[in-house]
């Protein structure tokens, strides 16, 4: 149960940075995240399912990745808090973009985030979600 948790958490969070993300004319960044599907509407069945299989992705990647890259940025970790994590948060993002976009290419689905102004802001709200949800639901 704790794992189907975890994965739509992790769905949810996705979403909130492609819905977040989203095309506005009224700011000076162009920002997006692409989700390219047939129905690309947030909230329909197909953009959930999506979400929900890139989720469990991203559970992958967190439970056999992220230790990893922790334990080989752990002297930088006491210099750089702040900094390490953020790195380490935008290299599980670019590795889900890969996984996504060249492992399993799936026809009319891929995830895109264009520009590095919009890569700095997608990390800073999954950075800051996962810290919310690590601290909210005591996540070890």
């Amino acid at each position: 149960m704790k794992i189907l948790f975890s994965i739509i958490i992790n769905a949810l969070i996705l979403l909130a940075i492609a819905y977040l993300l989203w095309p506005n004319g009224n700011i000076w960044v162009e920002a997006w995240v692409v989700l390219w599907c047939w129905d690309c509407w947030y909230l329909s069945e197909q953009a959930l399912a999506t979400y929900f299989f890139w989720g469990l992705i991203l559970w992958g990647i967190n439970l056999i990745i992220k230790p990893i890259l922790k334990i080989l940025s752990l002297p930088l970790f006491f210099l750089f808090f702040w900094l390490v994590v953020f790195v380490v948060n935008a290299i599980i993002l670019w590795l889900l973009s890969y996984i996504i976009n060249v492992i399993f290419v799936i026809p009319g689905i891929s995830y895109e985030i264009n520009g590095w102004v919009n890569y700095i802001i997608a990390v800073a709200i999954f950075t800051f979600l996962n810290m919310f949800y690590s601290l909210l639901f005591n996540k070890k």
